[in-house]
């Protein structure tokens, strides 16, 4: 997981909520433009990555479904407080289905159920105290690392010192989204793969020590690309490349 930085709120979604002060997510996703603009602008937010995961949001095509959808990381079902969590802009996040839906694009390695991640188990639990929020969690150091061997996500115990989090609140957003599920470690696991791979050649072919091999490949990974968007797995490549990444 990494920091989002949250833009503006579309104007559209501010103008639904002052008009309907009452109203909910289901009702402002029925209008096809109002839904269009806001989940390109949460796409645009978190560079094409799902706010959990960081696997990248695609786009469907015919017969498909993307692999993406509006998560409310404090639930929408809370009335208790008397905020409208359903139409708050900053409780709004973009994820993947968590490997729920059958008719999600590239359904071979994405449909995996019961093997379910993200928001999928978090459900509608309030767990503000008890997991990590992408859109205030500190963005350096790192808080998480992970290695080649297994794909597993690790929490970085140095990193939460730095950073000032307590490592179990760090685990426990490993644990409650099960950001190590068999499908995120196999994925996770080929993306660093193919940087080893990027790396071995940059030594053996080009001749440059490890250490540089890593700052290259950091320059050019750990990067937008010409549609925005960050490499998937971002902090797990960041955590492969060691301090030449940061």
């Amino acid at each position: 997981m990494k920091r989002v930085p949250k833009g503006p709120e579309p104007t559209c979604l501010q103008a639904y909520r002052e008009n309907h002060p009452d109203g909910n997510w289901a009702g402002f996703r029925q209008q096809g433009r109002r839904r269009k603009a806001v989940h390109s602008r949460i796409r645009e937010d978190q560079g094409g990555l799902c706010a959990y995961c960081e696997i990248d949001l695609l786009e469907g095509g015919p017969g498909e479904a993307a692999d993406f959808r509006v998560e409310h990381f404090h639930p929408q079902s809370d009335s208790g407080s008397g905020r409208n969590w359903g139409l708050d802009w900053q409780n709004l996040l973009g994820c993947c289905h968590g490997g729920s839906r059958p008719d999600v694009v590239d359904s071979e390695s994405r449909h995996t159920l019961p093997d379910l991640s993200c928001d999928v188990p978090k459900g509608g639990r309030i767990l503000d105290d008890v997991i990590l929020n992408p859109l205030v969690m500190p963005p350096f150091p790192s808080l998480f690392s992970c290695q080649r061997v297994d794909g597993q996500l690790r929490v970085d115990e140095a990193g939460c010192h730095g950073a000032g989090v307590a490592r179990d609140k760090a685990q426990a957003t490993v644990d409650e989204l099960r950001l190590n599920s068999p499908r995120l470690t196999r994925l996770r696991k080929r993306a660093l793969d193919d940087v080893n791979e990027s790396l071995q050649a940059l030594v053996r072919e080009r001749g440059l020590s490890p250490s540089a091999a890593q700052a290259q490949l950091a320059r050019s990974l750990l990067r937008k690309d010409r549609h925005g968007c960050w490499p998937r797995f971002f902090t797990s490549l960041r955590s492969y490349l060691g301090q030449q990444a940061e």
